[in-house]
This record gives structure tokens, sequence and C-alpha cells, in this order.
């Protein structure tokens, strides 16, 4: 198959915050190489259109970071024919039950007392840290696999902006 790489950022419907991550620079001055690495949000309610030009880009795997939780919510992603599904949850649904209860009960006040004064700062910076130090199996799974030329492939959680 013929990989088509898009020249800019695609307007994805059903796919939300879709990127290349080709051009980023790494630690050694060079850049990630474009065409290899996507990252983006859930695939559950990509359109016919979204999923065909997904499989334009000559996929061989998608890394799904979401867990059961995110999963029941969202719904399974869209198949996409001759590519690779794998699933690796780096957060336990348990992980902000608590505040996501206070959020649907409408707790304002308490919500201002665990978030205010630069605590909600402080709790992102504590979990995106032990996405990478808890998750330590995850992520070399992912490495092992690109390095192993699963590639190009496709990194998503959610909504494309904490986990991917």
């Amino acid at each position: 198959m013929t990989q088509q790489v898009p020249s800019t950022e695609p307007e994805l419907t059903g796919v939300r915050n879709f990127r290349d991550v080709g051009g980023l620079p790494t630690v050694d001055g060079r850049r990630v190489r474009q065409g290899v690495l996507f990252r983006s949000g859930h695939l559950a309610h990509a359109t016919g259109e979204d999923a065909a030009f997904l499989a334009s880009l000559g996929l061989h795997t998608i890394f799904d970071f979401r867990n059961a939780a995110d999963q029941k919510l969202d719904g399974p992603d869209v198949e996409l024919p001759g590519v690779r599904n794998v699933n690796l949850p780096l957060s336990d649904p348990a992980d902000g039950a608590e505040f996501w209860k206070m959020v649907r009960d409408g707790d304002l006040d308490q919500l201002q007392a665990i978030l205010g004064d630069g605590k909600g700062a402080h709790r992102m910076i504590a979990s995106y840290r032990a996405m990478v130090t808890e998750r330590t199996s995850e992520h070399s799974r992912i490495l092992h696999a690109l390095a192993e030329d699963s590639v190009p492939a496709l990194m998503h959680c959610a909504a494309g902006k904490d986990r991917a």
C-alpha cells in the first residue's frame, strides 16, 4: 500500500486532535520522521471518510491507551482492515473516581478545596508523572513495537491530549 502523508493536519469529522508527530525535535537535536507516528483521540466515532483517510496512512499498528471505563463510555474503535490494534491502558479507572464524583454531583466547594490555589496544576503534574513512572511496562511495549517496525503507528487515548 502506498502511504499518503498529509501536508497539513487534516480535519477529521469523528476523530479529535489528529496530529503527525513528525517534525518534533528529539533530545539529540534531530527530528521525528514525518508519516511514522501519529496521535489522536479515540476512533470510536470515526466516519467512513475518517477511516479512509486513516487507511491511506498505511498504518501498521494502533495503540489504544484508554482503560475499560473509557472504552465503555466512548465505544470501541472503528476497525481498520490490516491494522493491528493494541490496547495498553495508561490509567486505572479508579484513578480520579472521587474527583469525577464531585464533578457529577456539582460539589463546587469541595472541588475548589482540592483544585484552588494551584493545587489543580500540582494534581495534573503528579498525574502525568505517574503515567510515566508507574506504567513502565506499557511504555516499554510501545517502544519495542516501534523499534521493531510496527510503523506507521497511531497512538491515541480518549481525547488525544493527555495520554497520547
